[in-house]
């Protein structure tokens, strides 16, 4: 009897899934189309949002130093926070940014990125926040050891600095941008990085409803979600087929074209995001069903084959 409950449920839940999904990906499509089409007349020339001073954690290589060199072309001022920063602020400079502020800052450190926004987010006139910052790994021991560091410096770490500049943006009164990068494995991801995956999906669900609640105070949030980007994240990984990768200067500047439209999500490669936002939707046993297929198919890829090469703690 049981058994057939459940299967009654799965049924269901497979028949509305094809209903809403019939809805709501179009809509989403369209939404991730957009960051690639904001630039065009049809798409909307104004920009909704154009800031003055721009954060970025994890400003000190990949996907933070794309979209730092994205800005910094448009001399648009920055604050970069990370280790080792100074070669990427002094190209900053010669691209055109007017002022680049390097604070040397551990994201893990949930109070010193507190402290520092409480303090620095009005006195540097901070409009837009990028909270990139963030690691992966695939333990060489036992899967579930990285997990309370990376959920500290991925989850943790972002949020801490959100709220804070939420906060001062807020008391501040003039509204503010504020965006977070979690990645495609926040629909979905092999089982062997599920810790990663479970702080995407944290941050993504996070600055979701944020997003609703930062209407009242005029605040707009934005989503990133990366696929396959050129950095130390994937330095390790095949690149036969160099489509499936963007370089880190390229998604910058989406990035920067996203978020100047207001473009809720923003995700490219555009057939990624598609396939894996797909996966997500789709009814509980069917997920199950693909992530025993990945955890047979593309787990030994990441964990076995090359466990002391992939992934090594390494940064967006």
């Amino acid at each position: 009897m049981t058994t057939l409950c459940a299967a009654m449920r799965d049924l269901i839940i497979n028949i509305l899934a094809i209903m809403v999904n019939s809805i709501y990906l179009p809509f989403a499509f369209w939404n991730v189309v957009k960051t690639s089409l904001a630039g065009f007349t049809f798409c909307g020339n104004k920009k909704k949002f154009s800031p003055n001073v721009v954060a970025i954690t994890g400003a000190n290589s990949g996907i933070g130093e794309g979209i730092a060199y994205a800005y910094a072309k448009d001399r648009v001022s920055l604050v970069l926070l990370a280790q080792r920063l100074e070669k990427v602020a002094e190209a900053c400079r010669e691209m055109g940014s007017p002022d680049v502020k390097v604070v040397q800052m551990d994201v893990a450190d949930t109070k010193s990125v507190t402290d520092f926004f409480d303090e620095k987010t009005m006195e540097y006139g901070i409009d837009l926040f990028i909270a990139n910052a963030g690691i992966a790994s695939v333990p060489k021991t036992h899967l579930l050891d990285q997990a309370e560091k990376i959920l500290q410096i991925n989850v943790m770490g972002a949020i801490a600095g959100i709220n804070s500049v939420y906060k001062a943006m807020q008391k501040r009164g003039r509204g503010g941008q504020i965006a977070v990068v979690s990645s495609v494995c926040g629909f979905f991801n092999p089982p062997v990085l599920l810790s990663y995956g479970t702080s995407k999906t944290a941050v993504m669900s996070y600055c979701r409803d944020l997003r609703a609640l930062g209407r009242d105070d005029n605040i707009i949030v934005n989503t990133i979600a990366p696929g396959y980007i050129a950095t130390n994240m994937t330095t390790s990984l095949s690149r036969k087929d160099k489509r499936f990768f963007l370089t880190p200067e390229y998604f910058g500047e989406q990035v920067k074209k996203g978020l100047e439209n207001d473009v809720p999500l923003i995700s490219l490669p555009l057939h990624q995001f598609f396939a894996f936002a797909i996966i997500s939707t789709l009814p509980p046993s069917a997920k199950q069903w693909v992530s025993d297929f990945l955890h047979k198919h593309v787990d030994p890829i990441l964990s076995k084959k090359k466990v002391e090469k992939v992934l090594p703690e390494k940064s967006h």
